[in-house]
C-alpha cells in the first residue's frame, strides 16, 4: 500500500502532465544544457545561409538566417536576420524580436531575460528601420517606448536617457516615457551634464 504522502504527492504532478502544465520549465538546468550542445550552428554552403544540425547531422532547425551563434545554457541563441538581430529557442521559435541592430544588445537582453529581471528593467535605444526615429526595445525586443525621438542615449542606472525631442532640443526621460528635463539643452553633452548634476554626481 502506498503511503499518504507518496499519493499526496503523486496525485497533482498527474493532474498536472494530463493538463500540460509542468511547475518547472523542460529547458532548465543541466538539462538545457545538454539540449543546446546538440544544436551546431552550420552554414548551408549551396545558400550560404545558417541553420542548426542535430547529432545524426540533420537539419533540427532550417537555414534562414544570415548568422547564427550556440545556444547557450538557458536554451536560446543570438541569429541574424536580414540586417537585424534577435534570438530563438530550441524549436526554431523567435523569443527576442529582430529588431537590435547591434548583437551585443541582443546578448545583453538574453542575459536579462535569464537573470529573470522584469520587463522594462532594461531598456536598449535602437533606431525604427522605418520611421528613422529612436525609441527602447525591451529584452523581448519589443517596443517599450516607442520610435519617437530623433536620437537617444542609453539609460543610466538610475533609469534616466538624454534624448533628442526636437531638432537640437534634448532633455531626459525615465523608464516611463516621462519627462524628467524639459528640451531646451542645444546638445546632448549639456544635457548628460544637467543629468549628472541632479544625480549628484
Amino acid at each position: 500500500m502506498k503511503s499518504p504522502i507518496l499519493l499526496l504527492l503523486l496525485v497533482p504532478m498527474t493532474w498536472l502532465s494530463c493538463t500540460g502544465i509542468m511547475p518547472f520549465s523542460p529547458y532548465a538546468g543541466n538539462y538545457s544544457s545538454q539540449m543546446a550542445r546538440r544544436l551546431t550552428p552550420v552554414e548551408n554552403p549551396a545558400t550560404g545561409l545558417y541553420g542548426y544540425v542535430n547529432d545524426l547531422g540533420l537539419w533540427a532547425i532550417q537555414p534562414r538566417y544570415q548568422s547564427a551563434n550556440r545556444f547557450g545554457a538557458n536554451g536560446l541563441a543570438r541569429v541574424r536576420l536580414g540586417a537585424r538581430y534577435g534570438a530563438i529557442n530550441m524549436a526554431g521559435k523567435t523569443v527576442i524580436n529582430f529588431n537590435f541592430s547591434n548583437g551585443y544588445d541582443v546578448d545583453a537582453a538574453i542575459l536579462s531575460m535569464g537573470k529573470g529581471r522584469m520587463r522594462g528593467i532594461e531598456l536598449w535605444e535602437e533606431q525604427d528601420s522605418r520611421t528613422g526615429l529612436y525609441g527602447y526595445l525591451d529584452y523581448y525586443g519589443t517596443w517599450f517606448i516607442k520610435p519617437q525621438y530623433y536620437r537617444a542615449r542609453a539609460f543610466n542606472r538610475e533609469g534616466y536617457a538624454v534624448v533628442e525631442m526636437k531638432r537640437g532640443q534634448w532633455g531626459a526621460i525615465d523608464r516611463n516615457n516621462r519627462i524628467v528635463i524639459q528640451p531646451n539643452f542645444t546638445s546632448s553633452y549639456d544635457a548628460e551634464n544637467a543629468l549628472r548634476r541632479l544625480m549628484g554626481y
